[in-house]
């Protein structure tokens, strides 16, 4: 799965520092916003002084140390969620990303207007929720790009398509800042042009 592969790389970045041993705390951010292309609400990750902001499906409050997510199954929604949001905000730390949290509103047209344009009129496929004025696939097999918004790392089929995406050879966007730190720890090519 490839949250355990960022892991892995978080895990190979970071040795001998004494990362794993720095607390995460997690909470619920009911008033803060989260990226218009996810769902759900948005999720708090501090981690070294660092803030990570994330769509969760179920925010929660919790505190453990980074080491509690390198082996950790990761098989449900809310693990996967505490794991994303781990890796952005450790990335952060580390200063391998500067992008913790989503846009402001003011620029989310912004976003999907640049998106439809780096799409160049492209067939895509979208793990995901649609995204609008982009020519969508219906199967990654047809696909020119595959695009996969935050919230498909957090559920089974979302995981399962990313896999067989990733099997077919097709060239992958990641979107939003769910993405940032396993985006950057497995150099993969990240979309959040306004994220903060």
């Amino acid at each position: 799965m490839i949250l355990h592969e960022a892991i892995s790389r978080l895990q190979e970045v970071s040795a001998g520092a004494g990362c794993e041993d720095g607390d995460l705390q997690y909470a619920p951010l009911p008033k803060h916003h989260i990226c218009r292309f996810c769902r759900g609400s948005c999720l708090g990750i501090e981690y070294g002084g660092r803030v990570a902001e994330i769509s969760s499906t179920e925010p929660f409050s919790a505190k453990m140390m980074l080491a509690n997510i390198y082996d950790a199954p990761l098989k449900s929604e809310k693990t996967r969620a505490a794991a994303a949001g781990a890796l952005t905000a450790a990335a952060g730390f580390l200063m391998i990303t500067r992008k913790l949290g989503p846009c402001p509103t003011v620029n989310f047209d912004d976003c999907l207007e640049e998106l439809v344009a780096h799409c160049g009129g492209r067939l895509v496929y979208v793990i995901g929720d649609d995204i609008p004025g982009i020519r969508q696939a219906l199967f990654a097999e047809e696909a020119d790009l595959v695009i996969v918004t935050g919230d498909a790392l957090l559920t089974d089929e979302g995981l399962a398509e990313i896999d067989e995406a990733r099997a077919l050879g097709k060239e992958m966007l990641y979107l939003g800042p769910e993405w940032a730190g396993a985006a950057c720890l497995l150099g993969l090519e990240h979309w959040c042009p306004y994220g903060t």
